[in-house]
C-alpha cells in the first residue's frame, strides 16, 4: 500500500508549496485518455475526485508545454446553476506537469475565486513547482491507470484515512459495492508492472 503513502505525501508536499501562489482552490492530476483524472486536490469534494473532460485551455498548455494562465477583468459574482468554476472564476492557472523539453504527464490546476492577477513570477515558479511534482505524479500513473473512476475516487478518501463507512457515505454507495470497490483498489495497489510503458493521451 505504498501508493497511498504516496499519494498522502503528494498532498501534503503540494499544500505546502502552493501556499506562496495566490489561491482558493487547486486540483493536480494524471492525463489519461483526453481527461484530467485528479490525483489530489486542495478539498475533499466528490466533484473535484471525478475524472473530467480537459478545459480547452488545459489542452493548450498541454500542448505548448507550458503554464497558461487566465486573468479576468470581470469581477467574481454569485455562481449560477451549471457552475464550474474552471469557466467562472476569474484567476485559473493550467501548469503541465513534467520534466522540461518531455511531453507532460499530468497537469497542475489553480484558481482564485477573488480578483487577482498571476504574473509571470507566479508563472516561473509554477513551472518550477510542475518539474519538483513529476516524480511523485510518475510514481503513482502506473497503478492509478488501472483504475476505474469510481476507484479513483475510492483510493483519494482512502488516503485521507477514511473509514468504510465514510466512503461509502461519500461516494453515496451502499457497504457491499463499498467493501468491493476498497478490494480491488488494494489489489492493484499491490500489482507490480515494471516493464508497463507508460502512455499519455491528450
Amino acid at each position: 500500500m505504498g501508493q497511498l503513502l504516496d499519494l498522502q505525501e503528494a498532498r501534503r508536499r503540494l499544500g505546502l508549496a502552493l501556499e506562496v501562489l495566490s489561491h482558493d482552490r487547486w486540483v493536480v492530476g494524471l492525463l489519461r485518455g483526453g481527461v484530467l483524472q485528479p490525483v489530489a486536490a486542495s478539498e475533499i469534494s466528490r466533484r473535484l475526485l471525478q475524472a473530467r473532460p480537459l478545459q480547452p485551455l488545459s489542452r493548450r498548455a498541454l500542448f505548448e508545454q507550458r503554464p497558461v494562465v487566465v486573468n479576468s477583468v470581470f469581477p467574481y459574482t454569485t455562481p449560477a446553476a451549471g457552475f464550474d468554476w474552471e469557466l467562472d472564476w476569474p484567476a485559473i492557472m493550467y501548469a503541465p506537469i513534467g520534466q522540461p523539453e518531455e511531453r507532460p504527464i499530468g497537469l497542475l490546476v489553480l484558481g482564485c475565486r477573488r480578483d487577482y492577477w498571476y504574473s509571470e513570477e507566479d508563472v516561473q515558479y509554477a513551472i518550477g513547482l510542475s518539474a519538483a511534482l513529476a516524480p511523485i505524479i510518475s510514481s503513482l500513473r502506473g497503478p492509478l491507470g488501472r483504475m476505474s473512476g469510481a476507484e479513483a475516487e475510492v483510493v483519494q478518501l482512502m488516503s485521507c484515512g477514511m473509514s468504510r463507512e465514510e466512503i461509502a457515505r461519500a461516494i453515496k454507495a451502499g457497504q457491499v459495492e463499498t467493501d468491493a470497490l476498497m478490494s480491488s483498489v488494494k489489489r492493484k495497489l499491490n500489482q507490480r508492472t515494471p516493464h508497463r510503458i507508460p502512455v499519455c493521451v491528450w
